[in-house]
């Protein structure tokens, strides 16, 4: 195996192929990418137990010759080592020779790197099938749909299910749902295709994916296909396959509240900087409660620490309640993190109480509905 190849675009491949082999693996032979050349370009895959990404790097791009002196082959060098050597590296085309399938000899000209191989036999073998249900999405759909949802999933393993966000698709409409139990995130999609699937995804991933494809430029729609054990997703020569989280995703229907007793309208910027301001009384503590007392003549948040008699409070500007007078106290953080999920600049809560859980909406985004568990003080 030899060829000569643009720097830029060897890196560019490397850095999306590698981010499966970042992850910790019991099996360190994971820890490689697999480059694999023919005459229709270098062909990089890298895998975790959960993730593997493999994205093709063509002979030509446009007017730019990518690859050439070529000769066809395969090899498995260490990722990280790889990625480090070529981005190190300053020529703008970078050799590539692999010498008794145990040395990989890579040189820009003035910098060599000797790394090891290890023939590609050894590797795996990885599903990357795509069958089951497959539909389109609109790549900026996708990631806002990532970025309105994900957060609420659960970071702890004890209940694996709910570290998944669970698609669910029917009738051409796809409900993508995250909860920790405290708080849940709703997100509704129309699809061109008619289809329906049920996929838990891990939450992680889909944040991998959604990263990877705001660094790419050009890329409007993403292929999916979801079968009962993975779900994959195809977009600019790039495959992701993600393993999917085994269990039934619990019911979230009936959380969502129908209607509401009351509501605040709110400019999201004002809020959240007066929650952070009285929030600082709780940097030393693990408890994070920030109280609402809600009236028609006045908005106010504050905070009382746990362990001595200091306090916080300020009257929120840009701010309109409607309904009865109204107390209720909440983790901090879990309302901020929903407030910033919307990206709107107004927010509606509607309330059914002090110690039921409320929503966050935004008049632009129907699809979307956030709710917060409060916590009883």
């Amino acid at each position: 195996m030899k060829f000569k190849i643009n720097r830029e675009q060897f890196l560019k491949g490397l850095s999306i192929a590698s981010r499966p082999t970042l992850a910790k693996s019991p099996i360190p032979i994971l820890g490689n990418i697999l480059l694999s050349l023919d005459e229709t370009g270098l062909t990089l895959l890298g895998s975790s137990n959960e993730l593997a990404i493999r994205t093709h790097i063509p002979m030509r791009v446009n007017d730019l010759e990518v690859i050439r002196m070529f000769l066809p082959g395969e090899t498995l060098i260490s990722s990280k080592t790889l990625n480090e050597s070529i981005r190190k590296m300053e020529g703008n085309e970078i050799d590539v020779e692999i010498i008794d399938r145990t040395i990989a000899q890579i040189s820009d000209g003035r910098t060599e790197y000797r790394l090891g191989a290890i023939d590609s036999k050894d590797y795996p073998d990885i599903d990357l099938s795509q069958d089951g249900t497959i539909f389109e999405i609109g790549a900026k759909d996708f990631v806002k749909l990532v970025d309105q949802t994900s957060f609420a999933a659960s970071v702890r393993e004890q209940r694996p299910i709910l570290t998944a966000l669970n698609l669910n698709a029917i009738n051409g409409t796809l409900t993508a749902v995250a909860t920790d139990s405290a708080r849940l995130a709703n997100k509704v999609v129309t699809l061109k295709d008619n289809v329906s699937f049920v996929a838990n995804v891990p939450a992680r991933i889909m944040n991998e994916i959604a990263k990877l494809l705001e660094s790419m430029v050009g890329v409007e729609t993403i292929e999916v296909s979801a079968s009962a054990n993975k779900i994959n997703f195809m977009f600019d020569d790039t495959l992701v396959v993600s393993r999917l989280v085994a269990g039934e995703y619990p019911p979230t229907r009936s959380i969502i509240p129908k209607t509401h007793a009351s509501f605040l309208e709110a400019n999201a910027n004002e809020l959240l900087k007066a929650m952070d301001r009285v929030s600082i009384l709780y940097a030393a503590e693990k408890d994070n409660i920030v109280k609402l007392s809600l009236s028609p003549e006045s908005v106010v948040v504050s905070a009382r620490s746990n362990f001595s008699a200091e306090s916080a409070r300020e009257e929120v500007a840009l701010c309109k309640y409607v309904g009865e007078p109204l107390e209720i106290s909440f983790n901090y953080t879990l309302v901020s993190s929903a407030i910033k999920a919307t990206g709107a600049e107004d927010v509606t809560i509607g309330f059914n109480g002090g110690h039921k859980p409320f929503s966050i909406r935004v008049a632009t985004d129907d699809s979307l509905v956030l709710i917060v568990t409060p916590v009883r003080t």
